[in-house]
This record gives structure tokens, C-alpha cells and sequence, in this order.
């Protein structure tokens, strides 16, 4: 095993998992129950162990700490975080990476979270580490892919009407959208059928690379 005259961070892995409910994006949050930051709301995540990849790391620490079970390839990688200070326990590098859920996902607390509960995106309260810099980039993320694919329609029930997706997508950019505009580009998309007149519906077989 080589060793290094250097120091290294440690890995983590913190995940950013989203439902759409009642017409408001929510992010599904713990409250620490250890230190650092004990009592403090934090995203799920933990350290990747050794011979873990963190894309696996961040499915199993959501699933330990949350309860909610996801396909790690269906994780969106957000990027690495790394800020000097960003934990006080020393030299801590994290990925993040975001997870869309249903709208009927719950979540129990469980390993070192205290609790878990879905908090609407726009009224976090305040978080631990650098968490709000995660899930804003998660955020600004999910509003990239609105202009490359139909991945953020996800969030939403299958099938779903036309102003579900409007309600997203007006969350995702801060701004209204104009109906009729969206309802152009929703039965131009590919990756949809219309079910009905007033239903559309992913295809489940067409999967770009950008939507792992």
C-alpha cells in the first residue's frame, strides 16, 4: 500500500433528494444527531468507505439515514465541494448529487439522523455545513436540464397535466412561464407521448446520457 508525505481530505457524499407535492418543490432534509452541527437540519450523506464509489455511498447513506431507496445510477452528479472550513472536522471533500422522487416518497429518520423531514425548497431553514450551496447548485442544475431534457418532468406523476409542469418549471426559473409556450414545447419533446389530450407521459425506453 503506498503511503504519501502529503495529506489527503476525506470523501464524503451528500444527496439532494427533491419530490414535487401539493404544487411545491421539497427537499428531504435530517436533523443531526451527533456533532458536528448536532441539531442542526443537513442534507443526508455520510463518508464514502473505503473501496465505495460515492455514487454508491450516496444511495446507501440516503437509504440509512432516510429510509428511501434509490437506484444510485438514477443519481444526478451536482459537482465536488470542497471550500477550506466547509467542515470543522477537518479537511472534508464532498460530492453531491441530486435525487428526483415521487410525490408520495416518505422518509423515516434513521442511523445518526434524529429526524427527517421534507421542508418546502423555498423556506430551508438554516443548514449545516455548506448544505445551502449544495442544494442550490442542485437547483441550478435541474434548471440546465430543463433546456436539454425532459428529465425534470420526473418529479411530476405519470401521467401529468400541463400545468404540473408548469408549477415545476415556474419553481425551477423563479418566474411564471407562459402556458402556452411550455404546452408548444411539451408536444414537441421526444422523450413524451401525449396520452390523452390533456395528459402526457415519459418514455421510459428513451434515456439520455445526460440524465444519470
Amino acid at each position: 500500500m503506498h503511503t504519501y508525505d502529503y495529506p489527503r481530505p476525506a470523501l464524503t457524499a451528500d444527496v439532494v433528494a427533491l419530490r414535487f407535492r401539493a404544487n411545491a418543490l421539497e427537499c428531504l432534509l435530517i436533523e443531526r444527531a451527533r456533532p458536528p452541527f448536532e441539531g442542526s437540519w443537513a442534507l443526508p450523506g455520510g463518508f464514502v468507505d473505503a473501496g465505495e464509489a460515492p455514487r454508491a455511498a450516496a444511495a446507501r447513506e440516503l437509504r440509512e439515514e432516510t429510509a428511501v431507496a434509490v437506484d444510485a445510477e438514477a443519481l444526478i452528479e451536482l459537482g465536488a465541494f470542497g471550500d477550506p472550513g466547509r467542515d470543522p472536522r477537518g479537511w472534508v471533500v464532498s460530492v453531491g448529487w441530486a435525487a428526483l422522487l415521487p410525490s408520495d416518497a416518505a422518509a423515516a429518520a434513521g442511523d445518526d439522523a434524529r429526524a427527517a423531514r421534507w421542508w418546502p425548497l423555498a423556506a430551508l431553514p438554516a443548514l449545516a455545513f455548506d448544505h445551502a450551496r449544495v442544494i442550490a447548485r442542485a437547483a441550478e442544475r435541474l434548471r440546465e436540464l430543463t433546456q436539454t431534457s425532459s428529465l425534470p418532468l420526473a418529479l411530476l406523476p405519470a401521467p401529468f397535466r400541463h400545468r404540473h409542469a408548469r408549477y415545476l418549471y415556474s419553481q425551477l426559473w423563479g418566474e411564471p412561464l407562459e402556458p402556452r409556450a411550455l404546452k408548444a414545447w411539451l408536444r414537441r419533446v421526444e422523450a413524451l407521448e401525449r396520452v390523452s389530450p390533456a395528459l402526457y407521459a415519459r418514455r421510459p425506453q428513451i434515456c439520455r446520457p445526460w440524465e444519470r
